[in-house]
């Protein structure tokens, strides 16, 4: 069984010169797998003109790898690490926000932003529109993506890259049916749009491993339904309440929806902690 602190190991946050670093080299990559083999090895060739000026003698291929990166680094104009900082620091302001997503502030998912630490494994069921995934990201969470769907899932990616928050998502392309995350979950975002062409039995399995995946005292979010379901009927975040009958449920509250219309907001589902093993006595054991 997993302990609570095998899943919730405490890990320093990254420096912003590593995450700085980790964007440049991401911003050149991208621009490398853009050109043509001929376009690159004019970079390569310029490159060495540039190296023969100075009063290096000993040309390694480390040293011409380092003066290519700074070729297209100056072509792409990357900002000095003090300037993207600037701009950096300004917009995980604006993301740690829910309505940076189109969030509201009643939405279930809401709910874990005060439960997140710093590199926790959050899996995110359904690519969706990203708000959760990137949300969770925000946050400081590492969060694994499992959809089936390719467009929605290079779609996530994309964003990812654009928010620069792509290092901390993992996008799978997984048959929902059969996907277990490949480690402990501190909590789970379910999209119920992404269940709609699940069978009950296969969502009930599903669900179940992801709770037998998540460390005690983990979340799992239930969204509403929402988005574009095709022919496939949505699943309502009521029709899972029964699978988490041994957690404690809390639904999510809309203060301004009138009283009655609590249907289908989606809830929070909390696992116990684990409880204490009954000691054995000796004469039990005779």
């Amino acid at each position: 069984m997993l302990s609570a602190e095998q899943g919730r190991s405490f890990r320093a946050p990254r420096s912003l010169r590593a995450e700085y670093e980790e964007f440049i080299e991401q911003r050149i990559e991208e621009y490398k797998d853009g050109l043509p083999r001929a376009s690159i090895l004019g970079i390569g060739d310029e490159a060495v003109q540039e190296l023969a000026r100075t009063e290096q003698y000993t040309l390694t291929e480390v040293l011409l790898q380092e003066q290519v990166d700074s070729i297209i680094r100056r072509r792409l104009r990357l900002p000095s690490y003090r300037r993207w900082r600037e701009r950096h620091l300004a917009l995980r302001a604006a993301q740690v926000q829910p309505t940076h997503w189109g969030l509201a502030p009643h939405d279930p998912v809401v709910l874990l932003a005060e439960f997140v630490r710093e590199q926790d494994t959050f899996a995110v069921v359904g690519a969706a529109d990203g708000a959760c995934a990137l949300f969770l990201a925000a946050r400081g969470a590492k969060v694994l993506v499992g959809d089936p769907d390719l467009a929605a899932i290079e779609g996530l990616e994309n964003r990812a890259i654009a928010e620069q928050l792509s290092s901390r998502i993992e996008c799978l392309v997984v048959p929902l049916e059969s996907w277990t995350p490949h480690e402990p979950l501190v909590g789970c975002v379910i999209e119920t749009s992404a269940l709609a062409g699940l069978s009950a039995l296969e969502r009930a399995e599903l669900i179940r491993r992801l709770k037998a995946v998540t460390v005690p005292g983990g979340r799992h979010v239930v969204m509403p339904a929402g988005g574009p379901a095709g022919k496939t009927p949505p699943v309502s975040s009521d029709a899972l309440r029964s699978l988490y009958a041994d957690w404690t449920v809390a639904r999510a509250k809309d203060p301004g929806a009138a009283p009655r219309r609590t249907r289908n907001v989606g809830f929070l589902a909390i696992q116990p902690e684990q409880p204490a093993q009954p000691e054995v006595r000796q004469s039990e054991t005779a």
